[in-house]
């Protein structure tokens, strides 16, 4: 049994990277068409189009592009009454967010506020973003990895479509940017519903107890002000900068920085969606700590090493991915690595949550998190506010500040997560890792000063510790786990079809 679960989360992991890589992947790579088509300033107008929009999804469908995956994990009858309702929910949600977009676009328009012109891509980009999202968690919900992964790779090629389309006809630009996802994501909402035959699924919502709609609410809405604090602790040092800084073409070199360390984040997306199914699904409790406690070792492991190369790598990867005017982002690259770790981390650490319901754990944590990265950027990014002198360290203020903000949620999580499911925190091991990645950031970051008969030797000298301390504990892993047999035999027997 216990190498079951295993093998079962790394066939599972196996099958959803297949869709993340490449939904992640791709737009990775488009990087160097985004920054050689668009300037600094636009790179950052399109960013923060749809990061408002990820602003308003929690709030538009009542935190359950969240809690939809979790609730429906639910069998029987009351699965299909969970999926009816969270249309249902999303429907009554979504009408209630429109006046306020209509709202902000007459202020901004009375302000002749170029952003106001953007209102409604903000509108339709959180229609089919909610849509696409309650259809593929409900079927990931129902163990459907293989159809999920593949609707996550239809999802890329039809981005990465429609941006080819858009450049070849010589119009693409900030509008073009933002309908390219907003096309995709609509068609593979309808591909899912239709493949899946998810018509089956809805029952007549009056049929519904309320009982059903309160406890989904009462689960889900905590999510709201979680999601909007992680929006924050995220994102709002991309309009900071834009605020603070008067340059506006740092900001969107800021912007092309973050997109880089996601490398971190996308095996923190791949892996935690199917480690969120094996850790609820496995229901001893002496047996799921174990499970914690192997899993965490190997997650954190994983984590630190591609981090170190990310950060060693930073202006190898800029000069790769970006448009040469965008060279500079590298300088950021590296404190949003470790930004990005410990980020992954304080989602290990949610599980434990998703676990036991306990969402207004997650909500709180997270709005710690918000507070004080709200706080470090008023103190670290500007030169001045009003009498008071700040800080002035610009766009690097707001990298400093993300990673703070993450690595201390981290710890709040870390002391209060294991009430719910005893496993091993590894102490040594995860205090070794980060202490040897700080130092690299560090010498990384200051590397413009140094010689590189300096600065190079010692990230080889980092990375080869970093690989040391952690690559036996994954190759153990691993290896253990390849040697069993029929590894990812029917997995794609498992779809609805």
């Amino acid at each position: 049994m216990k190498n079951n679960r295993y093998r079962n989360l790394l066939k599972n992991t196996g099958l959803v990277s297949l869709g993340t890589f490449g939904s992640k992947l791709l737009p990775f790579i488009l990087m160097r068409l985004y920054t050689a088509v668009l300037s600094g300033e636009e790179y950052n107008t399109a960013d923060l189009i749809t990061q408002t929009a990820k602003l308003l999804i929690p709030f538009a469908a009542v935190g359950l592009t969240e809690g939809m995956f979790r609730l429906a994990m639910e069998k029987g009858k009351k699965q299909k009454q969970i999926f009816t309702a969270g249309f249902v929910i999303f429907g009554g949600g979504y009408l209630l967010m429109l006046p306020m977009l209509l709202l902000a676009f007459v202020i901004l328009r009375a302000a002749d506020a170029e952003f106001s012109g953007y209102i409604w891509l903000i509108g339709i980009y959180v229609l089919t973003s909610c849509l696409h999202s309650l259809v593929t968690q409900y079927i990931r919900a129902k163990d459907h990895f293989a159809f999920f992964s593949l609707q996550g790779v239809i999802n890329t090629v039809l981005v990465v479509v429609f941006n080819i389309a858009f450049y070849l006809a010589g119009n693409f630009g900030v509008e073009e940017y933002v309908l390219s996802v907003v096309f995709a994501d609509f068609l593979v909402f309808l591909l899912v519903f239709f493949w899946e035959k998810l018509w089956k699924d809805l029952v007549d919502p009056r049929r519904i107890r309320a009982g059903v709609y309160l406890s989904m609410l009462r689960y889900s809405a905590p999510l709201i002000p979680m999601a909007v604090s992680w929006w924050v602790t995220a994102v709002s040092d991309r309009y900071m900068v834009r605020w603070f800084v008067e340059d506006g073409n740092i900001s969107g070199f800021y912007t092309a920085a973050y997109k880089i360390p996601t490398l971190v984040t996308l095996l923190c997306t791949v892996f935690s969606q199917a480690w969120n199914y094996s850790s609820v699904a496995e229901n001893d409790e002496k047996e799921r700590s174990k499970f914690f406690s192997g899993v965490f070792a190997f997650y954190l492991c994983l984590l630190f090493v591609t981090a170190s190369f990310i950060v060693a790598g930073s202006k190898v990867l800029a000069a790769i991915m970006l448009d040469k005017s965008y060279f500079i982002s590298w300088s950021y690259m590296p404190l949003l690595t470790g930004a990005t770790v410990f980020s992954a981390l304080v989602t290990f650490m949610g599980s434990a949550y998703t676990v036991r319901k306990k969402s207004m754990f997650s909500m709180w944590t997270a709005l710690i998190g918000a507070g004080l990265n709200i706080v470090l950027n008023f103190l670290l990014i500007p030169e001045r506010l009003g009498p008071m002198r700040m800080a002035g360290m610009g766009a690097m203020g707001a990298a400093l500040a993300t990673l703070v903000s993450y690595a201390t949620v981290f710890l709040i999580r870390a002391l209060t997560a294991r009430r719910y499911v005893k496993f091993n925190l590894r102490p040594y091991l995860l205090g070794l890792n980060s202490l040897l990645l700080l130092l690299q950031i560090l010498v990384m970051t200051v590397s413009d000063h140094l010689s590189p008969f300096l600065w190079i030797p010692l990230q080889i000298l980092f990375v080869g510790a970093i690989v040391f301390v952690d690559g036996r504990i994954l190759w153990r892993r691993i290896s253990k786990i390849l040697q069993k047999k029929g590894l990812f035999k029917g997995a794609l027997g498992r779809t609805s079809r």
